[in-house]
């Protein structure tokens, strides 16, 4: 009788001394990053301008202009956008983006319709979001500048076999580039009615040398090529197995001066053992007790309870 009125006082206090023992683990949150917030002024509300190239109009979200304005700040360059209400409940409808153009005035008219639909926006002010683009290898492929605008630029060596790949714009192109192991520069060719880089076309991959100016020629008309480095090249081979040596003997080095010393001495029998007791006693905030710890009031609360079970 005795033995079961201990074990059910003791209950409660060794299921609170496991509580205590146990530590928490610090709550891993994840966040995620909200969209940017952004801002732009109406420039002018028209019945009429022309319509952007093929291509370069998105849907909008439910929140109409303002999806617009933050998709005009992750696809640079972007200096202003169009709005086309479709749904005025919904808040659906239609941006119009002129990457690498400006919003000129005279091309537009307020006349001819009774309720201009088309809300003409400027170069929108964001805070907050990361920037997106079809290609993120490096920031800075986000808005190329070309070196060259030229015609008759050749193929890279082995006739394009290797080398040239499609592309959806000039960014892509070289965000391409930058993630191969060798590409020193590209070309890329636009195949559109514009001839604008910041559309559909071929790309062509150099993995070596520069840009020859002489190896070009002259153009009839637009240019129908254009030229960048690649301003985020991968390391060399060697440069990286070098730092990759620098960082193993950094580690090692690290690891010998927190072992305490550099020397590994081999033993047995009860010296080892020794040693592993003494090693398992070093744990970090994370770790749990090997055994059950009970000090203080606790303590004395689970002997004056054996004590009156004896």
């Amino acid at each position: 009788m005795k033995s079961t009125l201990f074990w059910v006082s003791l209950a409660p206090l060794v299921s609170r001394a496991l509580a205590e023992a146990t530590p928490t683990s610090a709550t891993s949150t994840t966040s995620t990053t909200a969209a940017a917030t952004c801002t732009a002024s109406l420039i002018a509300s028209l019945c009429d301008y022309p319509e952007p190239d093929e291509g370069t109009a998105v849907a909008s979200d439910t929140d109409g202009a303002a999806s617009c304005w933050r998709y005009c700040n992750a696809n640079p360059p972007c200096d202003f956008v169009i709005f086309l209400e479709g749904n005025p409940y919904l808040g659906y409808g239609t941006c119009w983006l002129y990457p690498g153009e400006t919003y000129d005035a005279s091309l537009g008219s307020s006349e001819g319709c009774s309720n201009p639909y088309l809300d003409v926006y400027d170069q929108p002010v964001c805070s907050g979001g990361s920037p997106t683009s079809t290609a993120s290898a490096c920031e800075a492929t986000r808005s190329p500048s070309a070196i060259a605008s030229v015609c008759g630029y050749p193929t890279p060596p082995e006739d394009c076999f290797y080398d040239c790949a499609a592309s959806s714009g000039a960014s892509h192109c070289l965000s391409m580039c930058a993630e191969r192991d060798a590409c020193n520069y590209v070309v890329f060719n636009p195949h559109n009615p514009s001839n604008s880089p910041y559309r559909s076309g071929t790309c062509w991959m150099y993995p070596n040398g520069t840009y020859d100016a002489d190896a070009a020629s002259e153009c009839d008309g637009e240019p129908e090529q254009f030229v960048y480095d690649n301003v985020c090249p991968k390391p060399s081979p060697s440069s990286s197995s070098s730092e990759a040596a620098s960082s193993t003997s950094a580690s090692s080095s690290a690891e010998e001066t927190s072992s305490g010393t550099g020397t590994a001495t081999t033993t047995s029998g009860s010296d080892s053992t020794a040693i592993a007791a003494e090693g398992a006693t070093t744990t970090d905030e994370n770790s749990a007790p090997a055994g059950l710890l009970l000090s203080g009031p606790l303590a004395l609360g689970v002997a004056m309870v054996i004590w009156q079970a004896l």
